[in-house]
Order: C-alpha cells, then structure tokens, then sequence
C-alpha cells in the first residue's frame, strides 16, 4: 500500500510512519507533504498513492483549500487536533478521522476500514462536502463596524440575517442587532447548512428563530420569527419544497 502524509509538524510524521511500519512493514511512504503549496505541486504530478494521510492544518493553510483548486478522488484519514472541527461530517463522507496524539489502536481501526471499504473507496468519498461542511462549523465569526468601534458575532448567536437599507444586519438570539461588512451570498456560504436557511433575497434564518409557520396565498409561507421582525417573512411559492426538506433535515 502506497500512503503520502501531509503533516507540517516532522515529529508527528515521522511517529506516523513508524506507526504505519508496525502495523504492516510493507506499506510505503511515497511522500511526506508540510503545505497546501507542496501538496497541490505533488499531485499535479500525478505521482498517486493509494490512500491519504491527511492532517487539516498545514505550514500555509488548511488542507481543504487543496480541494478546492483540484478535484482528488484519493481516500482520506484525516487527522487533527481539533475536535470540535466538522467531526461528524468526517465519520459521513470519509474513511475515518484520528485525533492528536494518534493512537495505534485506532490507526489499526481506521485501516482496516479502508482495506475493508477499499474498492469502493474513491468513488463514495466526498471531499467536496467534507470541505464545506469544514467551512460551516459554528466557530465562525463575522465582522461589522458600529460607528467607530469593531464587533463581532458568532454564527452559533446568530438567529437571523436580515439585508436592509442596503447593508447586513445580523440579529441575534438575544436581539442584538449588528451590521455586517458581509453580502448574505458571502455569509451564506460560510454557515452550516443544517441549521442556516435563505429564505428569500433578504433573509437567512437559524431553525431556531422559527416561531410560527403559516400557509399564505399563492402557495407561499409566511414565517413568525424571534425576536421579532417587523416586516413580512415569506418564503416563495419555488422555495417551499426546499424549505420543506430543510426542516426534515434532508437538505
């Protein structure tokens, strides 16, 4: 088995591959990967490996920006110190995950499930939705500006985002209301898709902040939301069944 490490810190690459010999001597380390730079270079090669050792934070990025410049069908075990990062969109869409410091026992674990899932392997992974699901974690911050003072909010506080008078303003679930220096397409991208929805051209609202949905005319939805807004939340007669979806969870 052909394995390439991206790994910024040496010491961790240099355990792993020890740790890779013991579990089986015959597997070879093809490369040892510190930056997205680097990566995206080697893979441009089309040197290949059979699977992917793959820690998130690297010398200059985090490795998901390497997906999002080259589509790679390589199978992934992610590594990463971080736990509160995307973990459960990790046991979804890729091989597995190992947490900081990697444990043998667990890197024999995530192994035998490639080996086991292995000619399936390139073709279930989804690095596409791994990355933005990574994106959408409910640590992100936005930006704004009251008169000369900075403030910030976290999208996990968030209960709507409401473009008025030509700016974003962020309400919160304490009825905080912020100006953003954001477009809703740009915040849009940036919140878990699980939670967010845009409603229409002014609104993206959090699950939460629904307080009564009710049938209104032409097969629209006009939604009550907390805090209070004072003006009509509709969603349109096109994005019903969506909307619908996203409630169940399905989106």
């Amino acid at each position: 088995m052909k394995i390439v490490i991206f790994e910024d810190e040496m010491h961790n690459a240099e355990r792993l591959k020890q740790l890779l010999h013991k579990y089986d001597p015959g597997i070879e380390v093809v490369a040892v990967i510190e930056s997205v730079a680097e990566g995206l270079k080697w893979l441009e090669q089309g040197i290949g490996a059979d699977l992917m050792m793959m820690d998130i934070q690297l010398s200059d990025g985090n490795c998901f920006e390497i997906f999002s410049k080259m589509k790679v069908s390589t199978p992934v075990i992610f590594t990463t110190a971080y736990d509160g990062f995307a973990l459960q969109a990790f046991k979804v869409n890729s091989i597995d995950y190992l947490m900081k410091p990697i444990d043998p026992d667990e890197l024999k674990r995530a192994l035998q499930k490639y080996e086991h899932f292995r000619p399936a392997a390139a073709s279930a992974i989804s690095i596409e939705k791994i990355a933005e699901e990574f994106m959408r974690r409910n640590s992100t911050r936005f930006i704004g500006k009251i008169n000369n003072q900075l403030v910030y909010v976290k999208a996990q506080d968030i209960a709507y985002l409401h473009f008025t008078k030509g700016m974003t303003v962020a309400t919160t679930v304490t009825n905080q209301r912020l100006p953003l220096d954001y477009s809703l397409d740009q915040i849009e991208k940036m919140l878990d898709r699980n939670v967010f929805f845009r409603i229409n051209r002014q609104f993206i609202i959090h699950i939460d902040a629904i307080k009564k949905i009710t049938t209104y005319y032409n097969s629209r939805l006009i939604l009550q939301l907390a805090p209070y807004v004072d003006t009509d939340v509709i969603i349109s007669r096109e994005r019903v069944a969506e909307f619908k979806s996203w409630l169940e969870g399905k989106s």
